[in-house]
């Protein structure tokens, strides 16, 4: 199973350009693919609705998208008339088998006095995936601060470790009242107790959101994983953690890896591969790609 997780920079490329073909080209190949930065209506982007615009570039895919920041964008027509939109700004996740099940969360964000701060997302889905159920969040951390982020990453191990217990999008009985169009009659969906995170999370190897994550460096054993946590993917695949920049910046700042995908302490053996695509133009950052062998 391949998957690429993505910041389109809402298809905003190296050159300036915005161009979501480049980015539908880029992810070629893939099984399942985490975007992040994907936009609706906003005048950057020529109030083109890009989940939608994608969806029509990856016919193949079955996808859901995931709005944390929803703004009005509403105009009236000549004959008054109100053209209802909503200039969003989220997450998608998009794979070539079906989502059972999704839901958007929105994380905890710490309003600032001087810095531009919005609400982010991390959207949920579980895939109904050859090996069984999948469920992976296509997720995007604060940039603002490693405060934020911190409240953001516990607020995410917390959903993480009450997933069993909180299930799927619902439970119970397959009916209510006696009125089984809420459910058509199918079973409760299951919440798998094994995650796959993806996305950009804004943070660096060396940072504390690395380290909450994928458990403290220690001087005898290095980084001690507990079956409870996660595990790095690009690690597990053999790479150094310190490698793998995912992020160009221009001018003095240093490239840095603010892009991952972390599977829980049970997927770890299943990673058989991972690579940054280096030649990708389509955003300012670049796809990280993990192949999965369950």
């Amino acid at each position: 199973m391949k998957l690429v997780s993505y910041n389109t920079q809402y298809s905003k490329g190296k050159d300036g350009r915005y161009d979501l073909e480049r980015i539908a080209k880029t992810l070629e190949g893939a099984d399942v693919i985490a975007l992040q930065e994907v936009d609706r209506f906003w005048p950057r982007t020529g109030m083109i609705d890009q989940p939608a615009e994608l969806a029509a570039l990856l016919p193949n895919y079955y996808w859901v998208y995931g709005p944390a920041f929803n703004m009005d964008a509403s105009e009236a027509g000549a004959d008054g008339a109100v053209i209802n939109r909503r200039r969003q700004f989220g997450n998608m996740i998009l794979s070539r088998w079906p989502l059972i099940w999704s839901r958007l969360h929105v994380l905890p964000k710490l309003s600032n006095v001087n810095q531009f701060t919005m609400d982010m997302p991390a959207l949920e889905a579980v895939i109904d995936a050859p090996s069984g159920p999948l469920r992976l969040l296509s997720i995007h951390l604060s940039s603002v601060s490693s405060r934020e982020r911190m409240i953001q990453v516990d607020y995410l191990l917390g959903r993480h470790d009450g997933a069993p217990a909180n299930g799927g999008a619902w439970a119970g009985i397959s009916n209510i009242r006696g009125d089984e169009s809420w459910s058509l009659g199918a079973p409760p969906p299951e919440a798998p107790s094994e995650a796959i995170w993806m996305g950009d999370f804004n943070s660096e190897p060396s940072g504390p959101e690395y380290d909450a994550i994928v458990g403290l460096k220690g001087r005898l054993y290095g980084r001690v994983h507990f079956a409870d946590r996660f595990a790095d993917a690009w690690v597990c695949a053999g790479n150094d953690e310190a490698s793998g920049t995912t992020m160009h910046f221009e001018g003095t700042k240093p490239d840095r890896r603010l892009d991952y995908c972390f599977v829980s302490a049970a997927l770890a053996g299943c990673v058989s591969s991972a690579r940054v695509d280096t030649d990708a133009q389509g955003s300012d950052h670049q796809p990280v790609w993990v192949e999965i062998e369950p």
